[in-house]
């Protein structure tokens, strides 16, 4: 690798502010090689310099679980959201990379493999309810296996490392808390495990309940309340799934 690709790489560490990770550096380099080796093919031939470092700068920091500020790396790169996006996926499959960072690998990292059952089942609740109807979500994002760590030890009634969850997750604070706040209702809404019943008819419950204030609140008696006023639970529910589905596509936005 040329001397000046390595005196950018260093530039572009200093400017995202990651320098004190010593292992960024290199494992960036490594994967700076690979792509020389293997994007013969031009593959990456519409990239600049700029473009290719920045992203193998955040494919490393993905990998060893850095945090990595997104909205720098498409000033520093000269793209946009979709081509930037596009560039890392394009580059991730010629490097062979699996990003994904699993629910095991977090607790061991955090310490917390203890709920790691408990938050695996939500996951994959989460991923059941909130991916309905939605090809783009990707769930391979560290955000999601985090969050579910997160979720799981407040469940467990454990206290979560939420700092080394946060920088794991790849997301700035504020986005984490938009994040929360979208899990906290679609686990609320939805069956997970062995709480499929109970869940439900609580979920039924709050809706009748609900309905039932609104129709008095309204001076109309429950009797003459007319039947297509009390909304089916499946039809509340997929209403407030949608809701926070399209925040989290404000979320990713965002991002």
């Amino acid at each position: 690798m040329a001397s000046g690709d390595n005196k950018l790489l260093a530039q572009l560490i200093q400017k995202f502010g990651l320098t004190n990770h010593e292992s960024l550096a290199p494992k960036a380099t490594e994967l700076q090689r690979l792509l020389a080796i293997r994007s013969s093919s031009g593959a990456m031939s519409n990239l600049g310099d700029y473009a290719k470092v920045t992203l193998c700068i955040d494919i490393a920091s993905s990998l060893l679980g850095l945090p990595f500020d997104n909205d720098l790396a498409l000033k520093l790169s000269g793209m946009k959201k979709t081509s930037y996006a596009n560039g890392r996926r394009t580059l991730e499959k010629i490097l062979d990379i699996n990003k994904t960072l699993g629910i095991g690998e977090i607790c061991v990292q955090v310490g917390m493999s203890q709920v790691q059952k408990v938050a695996t089942a939500l996951l994959e609740a989460y991923k059941r309810y909130a991916g309905q109807g939605q090809g783009e979500n990707d769930f391979s994002h560290p955000q999601y296996a985090t969050m579910a760590v997160y979720q799981a030890c407040k469940r467990e009634k454990v206290k979560p490392p939420k700092t080394k969850l946060v920088a794991l997750s790849h997301l700035k604070p504020a986005q984490w808390t938009l994040l929360e706040k979208n899990w906290d209702k679609i686990l609320a809404a939805v069956p997970v495990g062995k709480q499929l019943g109970k869940n439900q008819n609580r979920s039924e419950e709050a809706v009748a309940k609900e309905k039932g204030e609104e129709s008095s609140g309204s001076g109309v008696g429950r009797k003459h309340a007319s039947p297509e006023k009390l909304e089916p639970y499946h039809n509340w529910k997929k209403r407030m799934l949608e809701k926070a589905y399209r925040e989290l596509e404000q979320l990713r936005g965002s991002g």
